[in-house]
């Protein structure tokens, strides 16, 4: 397997345990803020939306015009990237949109990963916005975080399932 095949396989993975735990929460849910998390679904996907878009294009292949007309970036990011509030956005999200965005901007992912070669990986990171990759030097330092960056969400996102919607079901036996 090449080192493209692996990280192409990884970010499957994630976007199949994002997909399947946000598809777990009913959508009329996803602004519930529960107190302990202060965030909530919808933010959680606007975040990946955004940081997707960062972390495995952006930084690694540059500003893909097809995104930019068919997302708004800038307002993206101000209401869901690092710095924003989730309880702010409460009321402001459209659940069906964003899962169109959200798959969208997955597929893209695929799409430019797919593409990259060894020496790709290898070379460093696009810098096309003042502000520096906080981890990556390569792109495949980038690749690689935006998979533990999008799983780490995917615990965030189990956590607010288990606190506004019970637990997501692995499909195990429960003990007895």
């Amino acid at each position: 397997m090449t080192l493209t095949a692996l990280l192409l396989k990884q970010t499957k993975d994630a976007h199949i345990w994002t997909n399947k735990l946000i598809d777990s929460v009913p959508i009329e849910n996803w602004d519930d803020t529960p107190n302990t998390l202060a965030s909530n679904i919808s933010w959680q996907i606007g975040h990946l939306i955004i940081s997707e878009y960062y972390h495995s294009i952006l930084v690694v292949s540059g500003f893909d015009e097809e995104i930019t007309q068919k997302i708004d970036l800038k307002t993206h990011n101000q209401r869901y990237g690092y710095e924003s509030v989730p309880a702010k956005q409460v009321g402001h999200n459209d659940g069906a949109v964003l899962r169109e965005q959200l798959h969208f901007m997955q597929h893209k992912v695929i799409q430019n990963v797919s593409a990259l070669t060894l020496k790709d990986l290898e070379s460093k990171v696009e810098q096309p916005i003042k502000q520096k990759h906080p981890v990556a030097i390569t792109k495949l330092d980038a690749v690689s975080w935006n998979i533990k960056h999008t799983m780490w969400h995917c615990g965030q996102i189990a956590t607010i399932k288990r606190l506004i919607h019970g637990g997501f079901d692995f499909g195990l036996p429960r003990r007895q």
